[in-house]
């Protein structure tokens, strides 16, 4: 019993964790992710965090989902089934998102997963996601998703050996796996700090015919200009590719370098819909290390932005792996776990050093 709420839990933490990846390759949540808003409310209030599955593909009436709506991923229950597709709902809300948000009954090319129920109830971890909104820096959330990676590594290779091996009672790690473990650990890092910097930036606004009585209300078809702050928290320069898809018409600069700790503000010009309703409109950041050809780079990012950090997480596996073997590192050994009969979350506390 013991063994199984340990490996449990361990499973547990390799669903956050490559569930957090994927998710950000992917831009969609996968496995995993939290209530932004309280329109679930009671089942899923604000910052809870809740399960998905990902490989659902017809929906049925009362099912939670989690749907992509324009640029943004919404978790709503499914009230009804048309011709034209979903209808949905938050449980908190008055109507449906098709009478109140002006979304167009949802396909299911744009659902990606059911939130998962046991006996009708949401297993949830309330409000974790307000902590991690709120509660972590960009950089805290680095630090934490690789500190999970490598967590999980020494778990799960820390267990107990078959008889045989029982009577070691230490295992040797080599310099040649902790050179390993270091660079994999080095190029998550390098991944997860561009993660961070990549962001959505919602501009908020009116349509209205009372448009210019207020702040953030715009006639039919009225152009105005907005401005963005784009700030670079990483310890090292980075190169930054913004893109926005109508109704912005232009954005002052597309690409622009900034150093450790510098911003730069950015005028966004867009013309208002001719429909009277809110809007919220998205303008995307990207953000790369200066380690590529400024041109390289421009070509790789026209064909996709996950194609320059692909190439350079290869360019930093490369240079990790010449220096491995520049070096003639060796099999001598510099870490040693002591080997006990207990539990694989308990072998994480006895690395040392010799």
């Amino acid at each position: 019993m013991k063994s199984l709420i340990e490996y449990t839990l361990l499973a547990l933490l390799a669903v956050l964790v490559i569930g957090s990846l994927l998710g950000a390759l992917l831009d969609r949540p996968v496995f995993i992710s939290y209530a932004y808003s309280g329109s679930m409310a009671p089942t899923i209030d604000k910052g809870d965090v809740f399960f998905i599955n990902p490989f659902v593909r017809n929906p049925k009436v009362g099912d939670i989902v989690v749907f992509r709506a324009g640029k943004t991923w919404v978790v709503h229950r499914i009230v009804a089934i048309t011709e034209e597709g979903y209808l949905t709902k938050g449980d908190n809300n008055i109507a449906t998102d098709q009478q109140t948000h002006n979304v167009p009954p949802v396909a299911g090319e744009q659902i990606g997963g059911r939130v998962i129920t046991v006996n009708g109830h949401v297993p949830k971890i309330p409000e974790l996601g307000n902590y991690i909104d709120n509660g972590l820096s960009d950089r805290g959330k680095m630090f934490l998703g690789a500190l999970l990676v490598v967590v999980g590594i020494i778990a799960f290779g820390s267990g107990e050996r078959p008889k045989r091996i029982r009577k070691n009672k230490f295992i040797s790690i080599k310099f040649r796996t902790l050179f390993m473990l270091t660079s994999v650990f080095l190029i998550l890092m390098v991944a997860i700090s561009i993660f961070v910097s990549w962001e959505l930036i919602p501009i908020a606004y009116s349509v209205t015919s009372a448009g210019g009585s207020r702040e953030g209300w715009y006639l039919p078809g009225e152009e105005f200009q907005t401005e963005v702050t784009i700030r670079n928290n990483n310890i090292y320069p980075m190169v930054y590719y913004i893109s926005a898809e109508p109704p912005v018409t232009e954005v002052s600069s597309e690409k622009f370098y900034l150093s450790r700790d510098k911003e730069d503000n950015l005028i966004v010009t867009i013309v208002t819909p001719q429909t009277t309703a809110m809007y919220t409109t998205k303008v995307r950041v990207n953000a790369y290390p200066k380690l590529l050809p400024s041109s390289l780079m421009d070509s790789l990012y026209s064909i996709h932005p996950m194609m320059p950090l692909l190439a350079i997480l290869t360019e930093v596996a490369a240079f990790l792996g010449a220096l491995y073997y520049l070096s003639g590192i060796g099999d001598e050994d510099v870490l040693r776990i002591r080997r006990k009969r207990t539990s694989s979350l308990r072998g994480i506390t006895e690395v040392f050093r010799i």
